[in-house]
Formats: C-alpha cells, sequence, structure tokens
C-alpha cells in the first residue's frame, strides 16, 4: 500500500501542470495538523471590575450591619460566586456552590471558639492557655474541614473538585508546628514571669530569642507541610493533583524575606516621625481610641508592605510552578515588585477614600495574581471525568480559617 502511494506521488509531481492524471490515480490528501495537539499555555483571566464588585461589596455591608452579622454568610457566596464566575481558563469560567447556611452555622463555631478564649482569658492565665492548646490541638481538624468544603463545593466546566485528605492525616503532617509553638510560648511566658521582679538581661534575650528561632525554624516548614497536604488530597473530577516542591525552597523564600523585613522598618520609621505629632493630638479627643487602633494598623502595614508581596510573590510562584493535574502542569510568573507597587499604591487610595476603594483594591490585586498563572495542558481540558460522589462538607473548619486568616485557598 505504501508504495502504490509514493508512485501516485510521483506521478503528480512530475505531472505538467494542466494535465490530468491517468484514470484511477489519487492524490492523498496532505496532513492536517490537529490544533489540539501538543502542549498547549493557557492563561488564566480575570473579568471582573471594580465598579461591579464595589456595587456587591456596598450591599453586603450594608444589609450585613442591618441584620447584625447574620447576613454575612450570604455576602461571602455572593462574593465568592463573583470571583469564581469572572475567573476564566480556555473560555470557561469556574463557579462556587456553597450553601450560606453552612457557612452561618460555621461561622458561628468559629466565633463561639474565639469567645471561649475571650472568656478564659478574662478569668485567668492558666485558664487561657490551656483553651489556647486545646484551639492549636484543633487546628489540623479545621483545616482539613477547610480544604474539603472549599473544594466540594468548587467547579469548573460543571465537574467539581474533591478533597480527599482525612484528619488523621491533617495530624500526622500539621501537628508538629502548633505543638512547637504553644510549648515555646509557654517556655518564654514561663522564663519572664519567674524573674518578673528583676529579670536578667540573658533571661530577657532567651525569652525574645526562642520564640524568634523556632518561628523560623518551624514556619517555613508548617507552610511547607499544609501546600502539600492541601494539594497532594486534592482532586479535579476523577484526576489528582501531584506536588513537586520542597522543603529547602520554602526555606530558601523565608530567609530572603527576613531581609525585607527589615527593609520594612526604614518606611515604618518614616511614617511615625511625619505622623508623631498629628496621632498624639487624635488621641486628646473623644475618638481617641479609634485613632489609636488605625494608626496600630497602618504602622504595622507600613511595616510589613516590604515583606508582603515577596512572600505572595515567591510563595505563589514555588507552589504552582510544582504543581500538576494529571499529564497537564501549572506556571506563574508573580513579580514581587509588581506586587509591592499594587499594595502600597492601594493602601494610599484606601486611605484617601476613607476606605471606599477597598473593593478596587481587591479587584487589582486579584486580576494581576490570576492573570500572572497559566495551565499548561497536554491535552482537551474536556477529558476530564466527573467524581459523581456528592460531598456534604461542613463550613466549619472555612469560616474558622477565614477567622484566623489561615492560608486555605488552592
Amino acid at each position: 500500500m505504501a508504495d502504490v502511494v509514493a508512485e501516485a506521488a510521483e506521478q503528480a509531481a512530475a505531472a505538467p501542470k494542466g494535465r490530468a492524471l491517468p484514470a484511477g490515480v489519487r492524490v492523498p490528501a496532505p496532513a492536517v495538523e490537529d490544533p489540539e495537539a501538543g502542549p498547549r499555555t493557557l492563561r488564566f483571566e480575570f473579568t471582573g471590575s471594580g465598579s461591579e464588585y464595589f456595587r456587591i461589596w456596598v450591599v453586603n455591608l450594608l444589609l450585613t450591619l442591618l441584620t447584625f452579622g447574620v447576613y454575612s454568610a450570604w455576602a461571602k457566596v455572593r462574593r465568592l460566586q463573583y470571583f469564581y464566575r469572572n475567573t476564566r481558563l480556555d473560555g470557561a469560567v469556574f463557579d462556587f456552590h456553597g450553601s450560606p447556611g453552612a457557612i452561618l452555622r460555621g461561622r458561628i463555631l468559629a466565633l463561639a471558639l474565639v469567645a471561649a478564649y475571650k472568656i478564659a482569658y478574662d478569668i485567668s492565665m492558666p485558664a487561657a492557655v490551656v483553651v489556647a492548646l486545646l484551639l492549636a490541638a484543633v487546628t489540623p481538624w479545621l483545616l482539613a474541614r477547610a480544604f474539603r468544603f472549599r473544594l466540594a463545593n468548587s467547579s469548573y466546566r460543571g465537574v467539581r473538585f474533591r478533597f480527599r485528605g482525612t484528619a488523621g492525616q491533617a495530624y500526622a503532617r500539621l501537628i508538629l508546628f502548633p505543638v512547637i509553638l504553644a510549648v515555646t510560648g509557654l517556655l518564654a511566658w514561663s522564663l519572664i514571669a519567674s524573674f518578673q521582679s528583676n529579670p536578667g538581661v540573658g533571661v530577657i534575650l532567651l525569652a525574645g530569642i526562642l520564640p524568634l528561632a523556632v518561628l523560623a525554624g518551624t514556619v517555613p516548614l508548617a507552610h511547607y507541610s499544609l501546600k502539600r497536604y492541601q494539594h497532594e488530597q486534592s482532586d479535579f473530577g476523577q484526576t489528582a493533583f501531584f506536588f513537586h516542591a520542597r522543603a529547602a525552597s520554602f526555606f530558601a523564600i523565608y530567609g530572603k524575606a527576613v531581609g525585607c523585613f527589615f527593609l520594612g522598618a526604614i518606611p515604618a520609621g518614616i511614617f511615625g516621625l511625619l505622623t508623631g505629632k498629628v496621632y498624639a493630638l487624635l488621641l486628646t479627643t473623644a475618638l481617641g481610641w479609634l485613632f489609636a487602633l488605625l494608626y496600630g494598623l497602618l504602622s504595622a502595614y507600613a511595616f510589613y508592605l516590604f515583606v508582603r508581596p515577596y512572600l505572595e510573590a515567591r510563595i505563589q510562584n514555588l507552589v504552582w510552578n510544582n504543581t500538576e493535574l494529571g499529564l497537564h502542569r501549572f506556571e506563574s510568573n508573580a513579580s514581587a515588585r509588581r506586587l509591592f507597587w499594587i499594595h502600597a499604591s492601594n493602601l494610599v487610595f484606601i486611605t484617601l477614600s476613607f476606605g471606599l476603594y477597598k473593593p478596587f483594591a481587591t479587584i487589582r490585586l486579584l486580576r494581576y495574581r490570576v492573570g500572572s498563572m497559566a495551565l499548561v495542558a497536554a491535552e482537551s481540558l474536556d477529558d476530564f471525568q466527573s467524581d459523581h460522589g456528592v460531598d456534604r462538607a461542613g463550613a466549619a473548619g472555612q469560616e474558622a480559617g477565614d477567622l484566623f486568616d489561615l492560608d486555605i485557598g488552592l
């Protein structure tokens, strides 16, 4: 058969222009390249706008205030649905299916945990320590519930995500950090309390350096363990995610972030010098407590401004450049300098607008972070098979994670 095709091709090449080929001779059609063949780089895109989200934000805020916080669960569903449905990949969008009722129950549980700690703190320090240890003990369980709830209620092209991780696996991988942190805090507190009347310089240095040393040794490891547990136990339909990053890479990023932390002292110091007299004057007014709170928040943000963009960019790139979904892999090229400019300018605009620029700042940041990511698809995205099982995950962990500002996003 191959000889016949070759002979026909030779006759076609040799035939003069305008002269018909001999009867029965057919030239095989040229092969057409499949546009789906080979890897394709598909960029993520966020299509939301600040003006649209501003309207959602204002309505959510007003209804939450009017209902004394009850509407906050419905507000969260509206917010997440807007974010998901404006995140686009290969012409299709994501969606969020969480129930406001489940989120409200989870939010009540999360507030009960905070209330328990506050009451214990008012009673006595030992009681507060006991409650803090109990909260640290349930943290892995809360994280497992948070991951399960978020993924079970997320979808793309009608296919749901799923989280397979169990609470037992969470305790095996994540319990080390809260235990070490709690023990170190207790040790530092006991050192200071035992020498409260006349502590020596060595005791003060030990009580201050020991927690910092423990944080330096455990936070990068805890972050690595968290992301590994989160990504390795996640599925899209019946296709599993894979995570290849190493703990050493997290330590390297956090080590460099320490330098950014000290750089943050420069703008924080300038901010304090420029606003010191104004701050002292505002403290004498009836709303002095409010100005003290705002001043503390702004000072902390100015100090943190150099650290946050670096960590956001480097951790996002590290995590997603080492994550695969079946035969597909992710890419991220977020820039720390670009994120620094976004955060710094957002802070200025939010301050000048008395907080009204906050929705626009959220959209601006989200558009850049989503737009800096891509999926290198090895085959068509239509080949994913849905997992038909229904995961009725509760929102307890999700709300506790949001309340304590835990990083639970996929």
